[in-house]
């Protein structure tokens, strides 16, 4: 059984995991403002995508690790909202680089790149997501051990 302590240290582990891709959406914004060079926006953009893959490993290995001792979603519902809000950013930060620097691309609207963008990584996170935590929920049961 996982502790009131316990679960407040996986808390504070999870929400540590948040800051790195504040920080790093942080200096996408900044970058924004001040550089005129898209290539090394793009390169920013993409740290901050890497940045959300790394905390999402981190927050799986507290989910499952919560899920298996507690049997509670808990942290698994947090990791849906980090994943909409994080990848929808990233579709954003896509999108306003596309707008600013005027790229080409097959959408001549100033939105759908951004949310194709979006859905994209937002699938295959989720779709990760819900799989792990399937196979926790069917490896809590004993049918596996027959």
């Amino acid at each position: 059984m996982v502790s009131m302590k316990k679960k407040q240290f996986l808390l504070l582990i999870f929400f540590g995991l948040l800051l790195y891709p504040l920080y790093q959406a942080y200096g996408v914004l900044n970058l924004f403002s001040s550089v005129e060079n898209p290539g090394e926006i793009r390169a920013n953009i993409v740290t901050y995508q890497l940045s959300i893959w790394l905390s999402w490993v981190g927050m799986m290995v507290v989910s499952v690790y919560y899920k298996w001792r507690q049997r509670d979603n808990f942290f698994f519902k947090i990791t849906y909202f980090f994943l909409v809000f994080t990848f929808g950013a990233f579709g954003y930060f896509t999108q306003h680089a596309h707008n600013v620097f005027g790229n080409s691309s097959r959408f001549s609207d100033s939105y759908t790149l951004g949310a194709f963008t979006t859905l994209q990584n937002l699938l295959v996170a989720v779709v990760l997501t819900i799989f792990l935590q399937i196979a926790v929920s069917l490896f809590q049961t004993k049918w596996h051990r027959r």
